[in-house]
């Protein structure tokens, strides 16, 4: 009897892929659902096959008239937003000038300075004048005391008076000139990096996913070979039992022949099988190994045609033959 076949490992492994591939499909197709609300509708609809016979689908969103008029609106105004920053990023202006920002006082504050100069001037001429004509009155001259401290004083607050202009001018003229040097970049930045426009939302629905558990088809193979191998081994067990306990499979007084030289030669026993030569009967020899053990026969089945007399059936079911009924023994 020969033992069960181990499973060939290619063929459980396409199978196990091919049991995976129909759960995937199966799980795909449950979970695309078609959806539709307000703003429009998503479809799914197969659009072809794949090299290994699987489908392929695609997805369609639509949306309704409303809903496509405002989104392509968006896309216009969009479109014209990224003109308007070509046309400032190749400008030259500010940050876009290719050029350092001057901060230096004649960058800067020059400008500004000149035109406080110009109102400053003329108010302090006249403090001046007033301040000679009541020295004079107070009779103080040049060159005398009161005269020269009381226009360290004066000229004292004059210069005060310029230093507090020049620094304001300074720093009003700094922030200025950073603005406008950073304003067409802060603009080019807002046009770029806008909000884009944004797909409304088709089908925005609670779909519930379907989970497919798969088949374990290699664990199922491994079972069934496993199955068969316990079951092919207990009953080989059991022959080897019942052929030691008739003494190296020889029966005595069974059946109708019932010789000495009666064995068991089912060829479901038999495993191994080489056939050596040719009996003058004309009957096969076979050299072959039953019950763990390498001998020499025939087959009990092959026998049965020439000899039906030299075979007989023990009660496990099993074949034997008389080889004394075959002239050998």
């Amino acid at each position: 009897m020969d033992s069960p076949k181990a499973p060939d490992p290619y063929q459980t492994a396409a199978a196990q892929t091919q049991s995976n591939i129909q759960t995937a499909k199966t799980q795909q197709e449950l979970n695309m659902v078609n959806q539709s609300n307000p703003y429009g509708s998503l479809t799914y609809s197969q659009s072809g096959t794949n090299a290994d016979g699987t489908p392929q689908y695609t997805a369609t969103t639509a949306l309704t008239p409303t809903g496509q008029t405002l989104f392509d609106n968006a896309n216009a105004l969009a479109g014209k937003q990224q003109s308007i920053a070509s046309t400032l990023l190749g400008s030259g202006q500010g940050a876009f000038s290719g050029k350092p920002l001057d901060l230096s006082y004649n960058g800067t504050a020059a400008a500004l300075d000149a035109l406080n100069k110009a109102r400053l001037d003329p108010q302090w001429k006249q403090n001046q004048d007033q301040l000679e004509a009541q020295l004079a009155a107070q009779g103080l001259q040049p060159g005398m005391a009161g005269y020269d401290a009381a226009f360290r004083n004066f000229s004292t607050a004059k210069n005060d008076a310029y230093n507090s202009a020049n620094l304001a001018d300074y720093t009003t003229a700094v922030n200025t000139a950073l603005q406008e040097y950073n304003q067409p970049l802060q603009t080019y930045s807002t046009l770029v990096n806008g909000t884009s426009p944004q797909m409304p939302n088709a089908a925005n629905v609670s779909t519930p996913t379907t989970n497919v558990a798969g088949t374990d088809i290699a664990g199922l193979v491994q079972k069934n070979y496993e199955d068969q191998l316990n079951a092919n081994n207990a009953t080989m067990g059991g022959l080897f039992g019942l052929g030691g306990t008739l003494g190296g499979s020889l029966l005595q007084g069974i059946g109708k022949a019932g010789g000495m030289a009666s064995f068991f030669s089912d060829r479901r026993l038999k495993s191994d099988v080489v056939r050596i030569g040719t009996l003058e009967s004309g009957l096969p020899l076979y050299e072959y190994t039953i019950f763990g053990s390498r001998q020499r026969g025939v087959m009990a089945d092959e026998a049965e045609v020439l000899f039906p007399d030299a075979v007989f059936t023990h009660p496990s079911g099993f074949k034997m033959v008389d080889y004394a009924a075959l002239g050998l023994a």
